[in-house]
């Protein structure tokens, strides 16, 4: 790799300074690189610069800097152009970020030398009908809920078959629904009491936020399923969002269809990534509870 460009959460402590350390790295090795714009108001750099939008155009990799939202806005903007994505955090639990900001040096010899292995993530396409941008990806998660309203909200789920007619699964009267990837799962999917998901199963995950029933329980899909939610009523302001930093306004009339989209994100990973080590480290997967024996 040659070619960089890097991508941050500038109001992460540290993010400057990190960022000024990557760019001196990259400078005494005859790298290229370019930066958001946001992140050289940061650093005062008035040279290759690019809006967040093109910032995918001639680099071999994007650099965030930053926790798992950065990583998430990082896979939105070049993902779908097919730029892997390297996460360095400098946030707090950091799940999709690969490296820690004093391993930096290592990390971009090994990603010089082209040492490290692509792994691809799953992505679901998004679309809302009568909507002026009706098509949007989402890597963890696209959620339906009530919005700032107190009332239940009442969806009605749907999955097509192969035929291309639409099945229908069942109605929630819950506080919102969940439609998450693999990757998302241990995220709000989690959260809600649903399955944790290994990211290189083909699933899409349905779980409802809160139901008012006993009996409905998350279900796992095929990744070739194609789901449709329909607002059952519209007497309340249902709210879209993906990944939990897009807000989408749409018509409560509007059919909502999620599949998988047709390219998968690609990340870099320089360490040997094990998804239960990450479990084990970050979520404390299958740690006992501290008792006073144990303490």
């Amino acid at each position: 790799m040659k070619r960089f460009g890097i991508i941050a959460h500038t109001k992460k402590p540290n993010v400057a300074r990190t960022a000024k350390v990557i760019i001196e790295w990259l400078k005494s090795h005859d790298l290229e690189y370019c930066l958001c714009d946001e992140l050289a108001e940061v650093i005062d750099e008035k040279y290759h610069v690019k809006p967040l939008s093109e910032i995918w155009q001639n680099i071999d990799c994007a650099l965030s800097l930053g926790g798992d939202g950065t990583m998430l806005s990082s896979i939105r903007a070049v993902g779908h152009q097919g730029v892997p994505v390297f996460g360095i955090n400098v946030g707090r639990l950091g799940f999709l970020t690969e490296i820690l900001a004093q391993d930096i040096p290592m990390a971009l010899e090994r990603l010089k030398n082209d040492d490290y292995d692509i792994e691809e993530r799953t992505v679901l396409q998004l679309y809302i009908a009568d909507c002026d941008v009706n098509k949007h990806y989402a890597l963890n998660d696209v959620v339906l809920d009530h919005g700032e309203s107190t009332h239940l909200i009442k969806l009605d789920l749907y999955c097509k078959d192969h035929s291309g007619n639409n099945q229908f699964v069942c109605s929630y009267n819950s506080d919102g629904l969940i439609i998450s990837t693999p990757t998302g799962s241990t995220a709000y999917n989690l959260s809600a009491g649903g399955p944790v998901i290994h990211p290189h199963l083909g699933a899409i995950i349905a779980n409802p936020i809160c139901p008012h029933s006993l009996a409905l329980r998350p279900i796992i899909f095929s990744d070739d399923s194609e789901l449709i939610i329909k607002i059952a009523y519209n007497n309340i302001d249902a709210r879209l969002t993906i990944d939990g930093q897009i807000k989408c306004q749409f018509s409560v009339e509007s059919e909502i269809v999620i599949k998988k989209a047709p390219h998968k994100v690609k990340l870099i990973r320089i360490k040997g990534f094990s998804f239960f080590e990450v479990l084990r480290t970050k979520l404390h997967w299958g740690a006992r509870p501290l008792t006073s024996d144990n303490a």
